[in-house]
């Protein structure tokens, strides 16, 4: 009934020709709170046409096409923008910023999102989007810059605390990031990101113990991050040389395209003479990431063990094309996935 009444007075609204700027920006501000985004559009785009002045209208006009995945739409309308002050204009190269984020133009991006942070620094979406992109390039110590004055500003802020701790373990600050976790436990319980960053930090330090509980304490969690599973198994793994199958498999039935979790189950499978599963495994490491000199060193190695040398001999000439870079693929691959479960706090 509620949505049949909305839908009602939607429909008189674009109909009326006396309607005040309130009476719409309140009605698609409504309709977009629901998630109605098309018909939010509309009232919005009826605002910007009765109202051409209004900043608010044009505005939200943008913001509903980037919820549509309109994105050529979005900068027709922003660019009829005429923002008239500070924070006008720094809402324009913030939502620019966006779009241009969304369709891939990264150094665009990049430079409208810097724009409105350094517009205004205290504004918290502002420092997160910039941060976040920083973190995406791996420009840790550049995102560190951003999010550090910004929590100073908003010192309960879950958003900051996260990307910060991620941040600094990914730049090799291990003791500040798990500072930021244990904050973040206190804070709220429920989060476990925090405690996969705080895993994490754990094994990229060799702690193998604590990330193994930490992240046994994590899967423990109604909704736990499956990459738990992986840190599990590698550092039980990496401690003892003790295959954990069940753990690593679970991880890449959640996370198909989880390269280094097929190299670890590769290595697993190979300590346990089975090298056909190990190949399989590899090769499938290498279509996920081509650039792993990790999979393709020890791909040759199986395949000479398996009489096959024409294919040894390739691998091995991938792998000596390839600098060794397995601890950037352990940090990228940990970055990935965290970024792509941001919003499954």
């Amino acid at each position: 009934m509620k949505e049949l009444a909305l839908l009602c007075v939607l429909s008189s609204l674009l109909a009326s020709q006396d309607v005040s700027l309130d009476q719409l920006m309140a009605a698609g501000i409504a309709l977009a709170q629901q998630e109605k985004m098309a018909e939010a559009a509309a009232v919005f785009e009826r605002c910007a046409k009765l109202y051409p002045a209004s900043f608010e209208a044009k505005y939200n006009l943008a913001l509903a096409h980037v919820a549509l995945n309109q994105y050529p739409a979005a900068f027709d309308t922003l660019n009829s923008v005429s923002p008239a002050t500070a924070d006008e204009k720094a809402a324009v190269h913030y939502l620019t910023g966006k779009i241009f984020l969304n369709t891939n133009h990264l150094k665009e991006a990049q430079q409208n999102l810097a724009s409105a942070y350094a517009q205004r620094p205290g504004e918290e979406n502002y420092a997160l989007e910039l941060a976040l992109l920083y973190i995406r390039s791996a420009a840790y110590i550049t995102a560190i810059d951003v999010l550090q004055p910004s929590l100073t500003v908003h010192p309960q802020s879950e958003e900051l605390k996260l990307e910060l701790a991620l941040s600094d373990v990914l730049a090799g600050r291990y003791a500040e990031g798990l500072s930021l976790c244990r904050e973040l436990q206190k804070q709220d319980p429920a989060l476990s990101v925090s405690s996969l960053i705080a895993a994490f930090s754990y094994c990229a330090q060799s702690n193998y113990q604590a990330c193994e509980s930490e992240a046994s304490s994590a899967l423990a969690s109604a909704h736990p991050n499956p990459y738990l599973y992986y840190l599990r198994a590698r550092a039980r793994w990496d401690a003892s040389a003790v295959p954990d199958l069940q753990d690593v498999s679970a991880a890449i039935q959640k996370m198909p395209a989880c390269d280094v979790c097929l190299l670890l189950r590769g290595r697993m499978f190979e300590a346990a003479h089975d090298n056909r599963s190990a190949i399989a495994d590899l090769k499938q490491a290498i279509e996920v990431d081509g650039q792993s000199a990790a999979a393709w060193y020890q791909l040759s190695v199986l395949y000479r063990k398996a009489g096959q040398p024409k294919q040894a001999s390739d691998a091995l000439k991938h792998y000596r094309s390839l600098h060794d870079n397995e601890s950037t693929q352990e940090a990228e691959s940990f970055r990935n996935q965290f970024l792509d479960t941001m919003g499954d706090h």
